[in-house]
């Protein structure tokens, strides 16, 4: 759960500190001690039942060629869509409804109009929040990870340490930005999100080498996609040893989870 942020990390003190963690001599970089805990309270007792749930789909974005289209991975309930542009550095820019088609004929296919003079340098990522109707939960997580920064040199090995400590207290929305995840499959899908990043001790592994131990707040919204017999809405009611009525009603799905 944490992959995206380990990388996210290492790219993050690579591109602020060339000298120091690339090339002959580097400081290392690398991860051990996973170790998590679940939140009791986070726990859903009625987890499995249908009802309204919050979407986020992050798509891949070219400045480019921003039209699109944008292909949804499930199918939008009525109500409001949030669309935004998300940049590398944690940057989130919302899109006005003018700047947004959605498909008559398919309601999970989105292509933009971007308004004149909108500056799109710099975005990769777009996220679309929507609603739907899916069975879901959602656990929150505690992770300890060691963070070691070794080289050797010993002085290099100190440099890193202290202005890596630097980086990482300071771009913690960009570390936030890289480090969600998304897993879809047709009937299931994951998502992860950082919340916090703290760090707990540290420790000199050697001369050349420093320990840090960091704390992750990472929430998860677990989701299952509905069946073709779940969710739709009661048509009739019968009534039992009576004929069946000519009056037809309609209760949404989300009332009758």
């Amino acid at each position: 759960m944490l992959l995206n942020l380990q990388t996210a990390i290492a790219d993050l003190l690579k591109t602020a500190f060339p000298t120091l963690f690339t090339g002959a001599g580097a400081v290392t970089i690398t991860f051990a001690l996973d170790n998590w805990s679940f939140d009791a309270s986070s726990a859903d007792p009625v987890a499995g039942e249908p009802g309204p749930e919050d979407a986020v789909d992050l798509l891949l974005f070219n400045p480019a060629k921003p039209a699109g289209p944008y292909p949804l991975t499930r199918k939008p309930y009525p109500g409001p869509r949030r669309v935004y542009l998300r940049s590398a550095a944690g940057d989130l820019v919302a899109l006005l409804p003018a700047e947004l088609a959605w498909d008559a004929l398919d309601s999970r296919r989105l292509t933009l109009q971007p308004r004149p003079g909108r500056d799109l340098t710099g975005f990769d990522r777009l996220e679309v929040q929507y609603g739907v109707v899916a069975a879901g939960t959602r656990l929150k997580t505690q992770h300890l990870v060691t963070l070691t920064l070794a080289a050797t040199d010993p002085a290099k090995a100190e440099r890193g340490l202290v202005l890596g400590l630097a980086a990482l207290a300071l771009n913690r929305e960009a570390l936030r930005a890289k480090a969600a995840f998304a897993y879809t499959t047709p009937d299931y899908q994951a998502q992860g999100s950082l919340k916090s990043l703290s760090f707990v001790s540290g420790a000199s592994a050697a001369a050349s080498g420093h320990r840090l131990l960091v704390n992750a707040e990472v929430d998860l919204r677990l989701q299952r996609l509905l069946g073709a017999d779940e969710g739709k809405p009661i048509a009739f009611i019968l009534s039992p040893g009576k004929p069946a009525g000519g009056k037809s009603i309609d209760i949404d799905p989300a009332v009758q989870a």
